[in-house]
């Protein structure tokens, strides 16, 4: 039994060691808030998860699972390993917890990465700040090996622009501030946490202006929804009120049906694109139906389109991505890219255009696709591919089934054809045979009654014959 504990004793200590545990069993764990995670209970060979308890420490010492039961719905079990399960990670969840099964106890602390935001010294800025927390707060003391914390957008590529200040004082907090603009309003900035180079977890932060305006790209073509926020005060077959542009599309919409074949307006109040086009890019105004008419939501549109022109003879090829802004002039961190092809656009900007020319040649037209997308400040927001035909190509597909059709009916008419000549082939045949089948009918008919007219000899000799025996007997 001794040589048992020991054995258990040294297995606890190799998972303690795979683990990445301190001596004291202390494992620490990253999280967002929101997230749910399982917690490792270190101690091997634990035949009844039955035989485990797990507690919570903070002020006091909580119980949250007593003899393999959770104590709250949140927390639970897990039968194979008997890990701790958390559903939907508060801030009060950043503890330490331990594992015991009354011989031995393993200790996990659970740290959540979360962000705030803070007023800045200029009111025309904001600070987002990221740090890892405990339930009181801020981790008094940032002493992991290997954390780094970094802001992204909301498409995971790396913020950059001269309105980002980044302050980084530690290595378990970040701090952003920027300069706000109207457009900022619902975009996400994303705080990621890496240790030694491993993401950990990752958490977002959506800023709200009262003011704000939400950007929305779309590509010419495709369809696009626009959602009108709370409807609550909305009385009993109300509906929000839509324009563009100061000009109302209530009169062109209705809900289920509108006269404008483009537009559609739901019956949560939210406005339907069916097919962009150049022309409904602009500014977006939902506003309630009633009193001052009090704008709910502000959205901006712009749409994205690829144009072609051939040179003469249709030699050559000139594409060009049109960026068409809602505004008088497209900002300055729009910018078109051209992917797929080895040459790059030439950019242009005209009004509240902007442009960027593709110029190939025949013998540089070697793919069967590019793309042009637009981005804002560095992240992708919209994207339309270019599909080239080739000209002998695409005849030859259309002469592959008129090819198949004319087949097709030569085959019917040849075997029609040959069906036919089959036909009245066995038919001619047929007469022959019955013919000579007839004819062969009537000789027999013929002999047969030719027969029977003749006297029959064989019986009357065979009667003369016994008729002279029986002289003789006598």
């Amino acid at each position: 039994m001794v040589s048992f504990s020991l054995l258990r004793l040294c297995l606890f200590s190799l998972v303690q060691a795979t683990l990445g545990l301190q001596p004291s069993g202390n494992l620490v764990m990253f999280a967002s808030l929101g997230d749910s995670i399982s917690l490792p209970c270190g101690i091997p060979s634990i035949k009844s998860c039955s035989s485990v308890n797990w507690n919570m420490a903070g002020d006091s010492v909580t119980q949250v699972v007593k003899a393999g039961m959770g104590t709250a719905p949140r927390y639970r079990t897990v039968a194979k390993n008997c890990f701790l399960h958390i559903d939907h990670l508060g801030l009060d969840d950043a503890r330490r917890y331990t594992c015991d099964d009354g011989t031995f106890n393993s200790s996990v602390s659970l740290e959540i990465l979360l962000v705030t935001q803070q007023s800045a010294a200029d009111k025309e800025k904001i600070e987002l700040h990221c740090s890892l927390n405990l339930y009181k707060g801020l981790v008094p003391s940032c002493n992991h090996s290997g954390i780094h914390i970094k802001w992204l957008t909301e498409a995971n590529t790396q913020i950059y622009g001269s309105r980002f200040h980044l302050e980084r004082p530690s290595d378990c907090f970040s701090k952003l501030t920027i300069k706000l603009k109207p457009t900022d309003h619902h975009r996400k900035w994303r705080c990621q946490l890496t240790q030694k180079d491993t993401v950990k977890t990752t958490t977002s932060y959506t800023t709200t202006l009262p003011d704000g305006v939400e950007e929305v790209f779309a590509v010419v073509g495709e369809s696009v929804s626009f959602s009108c926020g709370n409807t609550s005060s909305l009385g009993v077959g109300g509906r929000m009120q839509w324009d563009l542009d100061g000009r109302s599309l209530m009169d062109d919409v209705t809900p289920g049906k509108g006269q404008l074949e483009a537009f559609h307006v739901n019956q949560d109040s939210s406005l339907v694109i069916s097919k962009v086009s150049a022309l409904h890019s602009g500014d977006y105004r939902c506003s309630l139906p009633v009193g001052e008419r009090k704008v709910i939501s502000k959205i901006r549109l712009h749409t994205l389109d690829i144009t072609s022109e051939y040179g003469p003879g249709r030699h050559n090829l000139t594409l060009t991505c049109l960026l068409t802004c809602a505004v008088t002039k497209c900002e300055q961190d729009f910018n078109l890219t051209w992917t797929g092809s080895s040459h790059y656009g030439w950019q242009s900007s005209s009004n509240n255009t902007l442009s960027s020319k593709l110029f190939l040649l025949d013998l540089q037209i070697t793919r069967d696709e590019v793309a042009c997308s637009v981005s804002r400040e560095g992240v992708v927001m919209a994207a339309k591919m270019w599909t080239f035909i080739n000209t002998l190509q695409a005849a030859a597909w259309f002469a592959l089934p008129l090819g198949l059709l004319l087949c097709a009916i030569a085959g019917g008419l040849y075997m029609y054809v040959k069906r036919k000549r089959n036909k009245d082939a066995g038919n001619e045949l047929s007469s022959f045979g019955m013919a000579h089948v007839y004819a062969d009918i009537e000789d027999l008919d013929h002999e047969e009654v030719i027969r029977q007219r003749q006297p029959k000899r064989g019986a009357t000799t065979t009667s003369d014959s016994f008729y002279d025996l029986l002289q003789a007997v006598n």
